[in-house]
């Protein structure tokens, strides 16, 4: 049976949903800028909880249109971790820990897998889990996008900015 997972973004870059480009041009606490990686999560709230950790202040009325894309990826071809199994200090909110980016290469390499399932470092407590795909996997071309809406914003929702 396919694994189901989510991502939130924006709706202009609906045609390169599983190519990476965003963590490609930026880096992310999992690749290092010039690798392309897809993160999605287990369900939409994480999916925008992460998205929303990176706003850095620019209020959610003031993002474009987001929305929400259902994927589906071939059974058996992620990995699951826990957070035991993860470097000390992978979920430190303030600073990315060095060599998470080669950590998290070296379990694709490992596993020969299209996707690596880990906690958040936003929520770590929650049972979702962050799942990223790896768009240069022979399996990426089974992955299917199953549906695409748009992703609504509740106006009470506010965009927290804490004192430096």
């Amino acid at each position: 049976m396919p694994v189901i997972v989510y991502r939130v973004q924006t709706d202009s870059h609906r045609d390169t949903i599983l190519d990476g480009i965003g963590a490609q041009l930026r880096g992310g606490r999992w690749n290092v800028r010039g690798r392309p990686l897809v993160y999605t999560a287990t369900t939409p709230e994480l999916c925008f909880l992460e998205y929303m950790v990176h706003l850095e202040g620019t209020p959610l009325a003031d993002l474009p249109p987001l929305i929400l894309c259902e994927i589906e990826i071939p059974d058996k071809s992620i990995t699951w971790l826990n957070a035991t199994d993860l470097p000390s200090g992978w979920n430190n909110p303030q600073i990315t820990p060095a060599g998470l980016p080669q950590f998290m290469e070296s379990q694709f390499r490992e596993h020969g897998t299209l996707g690596v399932a880990l906690p958040s470092a936003v929520v770590p407590l929650s049972p979702s889990r962050n799942v990223l795909i790896d768009p240069l996997h022979p399996l990426k071309g089974q992955c299917r996008i199953v549906r695409i809406e748009p992703y609504p914003i509740d106006p009470r929702l506010p965009t927290a900015t804490l004192p430096a």
